[in-house]
């Protein structure tokens, strides 16, 4: 009898820790994806908001590489209340950064404050991850926090006020789901507190794996590098096609995505392959407005292609999808109706699960930086477009030369991952730096 009492407390505990990594992972990832606050953005100065914007991307590859070295110190040293502790931290300091930046006026210290936000975001993503991915069910929520909210985007057409106006949106992540998740993330943390250590935090001796902070290091640096040289690009020369310029930069990010999975241990660099090439297809299909209702459907779009993915892993499928997305964004036009952009959407959800579960890592910070990887910009970005929104709808040939742009991508990283499989035959033995207990969890 009290047997069956303690498993039924285990499994309402074991569910509040996947919804809190689920929202744990959405709270970090919408706070690297997009500025701040954008209240004082009507009455500034056209540097000050070109500081804001460079700041995004910017503070997005600062998070990825931090979100990577914390999961690795966390994994690596602590037992796992302390990476509870450590994410309950960041969570509780982004609250403050976002109370701060309600009552400050300065756009310089916003900017500051922006980067200081995506840095708490990647030391929430990174702890969380090395919390849970040991798990199954919270690892799963935290696939599902990670992917899902980079399908749905920046939740301004949940949160937008009635007059229709994006730039209502005061805060990013909202202050509300913040407090949400320091709530959850509390309990969670008293919960694990007397959870036994790992293995890899009681050996006198530790081995530090740097090659997954290397592999995020060169990631990140190099595709923010090559988004804002093309960028300049067309700045200084908009009115020339820039094709060689374009051919260097799909070639920089191949080269980027490459070095970044040779340097995970295993099959573990699969997962970076198809966060590149899904992030460029999905940035060529185009940032179309969705309704707010729709981001429980995109959710659970996206846990059924993670649960698919996690029964029947293909690598094959899952750069098919991509690959039809990216055909999808050269042939739709600029003006689509309803029902394509759903469509659209539905494919991006269900591919964004179907890879998280076919590319499963077997150590928690290669999983960490293949979700971390979804919120850094791509050369999409860079292209020129005719329209104001942001993310750029895009005219006719902004979407058919952003296409072109994606298939290129997409096709070297399945030739990527063509010959990873090859030089990493598939094995049932760990990877050699990874020690007991730091693996991730099966679904």
């Amino acid at each position: 009898m009290r047997g069956g009492k303690f498993d039924e407390v285990h499994k309402i505990g074991n569910a509040v820790d996947t919804i809190t990594a689920c929202l744990g992972a959405a709270v970090a990832g919408v706070a690297m994806f997009l500025p701040i606050n954008f209240s004082w953005t009507v009455e500034t100065s056209p540097y000050r908001l070109a500081s804001l914007n460079n700041s995004v991307p910017r503070g997005a590859a600062i998070g990825v590489i931090v979100a990577v070295v914390v999961a690795v110190l966390v994994t690596t040293y602590s037992k796992p209340m302390v990476a509870w502790a450590v994410a309950l931290g960041a969570a509780f300091s982004m609250d403050i950064n976002h109370f701060v930046g309600r009552h400050v006026s300065s756009a310089d210290t916003l900017t500051t404050q922006n980067y200081l936000d995506s840095i708490l975001a990647g030391v929430l993503l990174g702890a969380l991850g090395a919390a849970v991915l040991r798990r199954p069910g919270p690892a799963a929520g935290f696939a599902i926090g990670g992917a899902g909210f980079f399908v749905y985007g920046d939740l301004a057409e949940l949160l937008e006020s009635t007059d229709g106006d994006p730039y209502s949106v005061l805060e990013t992540p909202p202050r509300w789901l913040l407090g949400v998740a320091v709530v959850l993330l509390i309990f969670s943390t008293l919960r694990n507190r007397s959870q036994p250590a790992h293995p890899s935090s009681v050996t006198t001796v530790i081995e530090l794996p740097v090659t997954p902070i290397l592999a995020a290091t060169v990631l990140a640096l190099v595709i923010l590098a090559v988004t804002e040289w093309l960028a300049r690009q067309y700045q200084h020369a908009p009115d020339v096609g820039h094709a060689v310029e374009i051919g260097m930069a799909v070639a920089a990010t191949l080269i980027a995505a490459t070095a970044a999975a040779m340097l995970l241990p295993g099959r573990d660099g699969s997962g970076v392959y198809l966060a590149v090439s899904l992030v460029a297809a999905a940035d060529a299909v185009g940032g179309d407005s969705r309704p707010g209702w729709s981001i429980a459907a995109l959710l659970v779009l996206t846990a059924l292609g993670l649960l698919v993915g996690r029964r029947l892993p293909s690598m094959f499928i899952a750069i098919s999808l991509i690959a039809g997305l990216a055909v999808f964004a050269l042939v739709k036009s600029a003006n689509n109706q309803g029902f394509v952009i759903a469509a659209s959407s539905a494919v991006v959800a269900l591919a964004a699960g179907y890879c998280c579960g076919a590319a499963w890592p077997r150590y928690a910070p290669s999983g960490v930086l293949a979700i971390a990887a979804l919120y850094l910009p791509s050369i999409i970005t860079a292209l020129p477009h005719d329209s104001a929104e942001w993310p750029p709808a895009g005219s006719a040939n902004h979407q058919t030369l952003a296409g072109r742009t994606a298939i290129a991508i997409v096709c070297g990283s399945a030739l990527g991952l063509v010959v990873l499989r090859r030089i990493r035959p598939r094995s049932r033995r760990k990877p050699d730096h990874p020690v007991e207990g730091e693996s991730v969890a099966d679904i």
